[in-house]
């Protein structure tokens, strides 16, 4: 699956977080999510995304760097922040 950062109407970002103002709404944004969505806003396949996190975070407890990331960006699908590419 490939995925691409929903444009947000403004975003504040601070010590590798971010607050995304989407909708009327505000998200916070963990460090992870955050990467994400940086790497997604060209648009990126979860395979992608997860080598990407593993390089940065190193290897995950309690799971694979792609459960874990398929896991998360389905988060973000869930609350707008992503949207997948056809």
């Amino acid at each position: 699956m490939r995925v691409r950062a929903v444009v947000a109407h403004d975003e504040l970002h601070r010590d590798g977080e971010s607050l995304v103002l989407l909708d009327g709404q505000v998200h916070r944004v963990s460090a992870l999510g955050t990467m994400i969505r940086d790497r997604a806003r060209h648009g990126a396949s979860v395979e992608e995304l997860a080598a990407a996190l593993e390089e940065e975070f190193g290897r995950p407890t309690g799971g694979t760097a792609l459960e874990l990331t398929t896991g998360a960006v389905q988060t973000l699908l869930d609350v707008g922040l992503l949207a997948p590419e056809e």
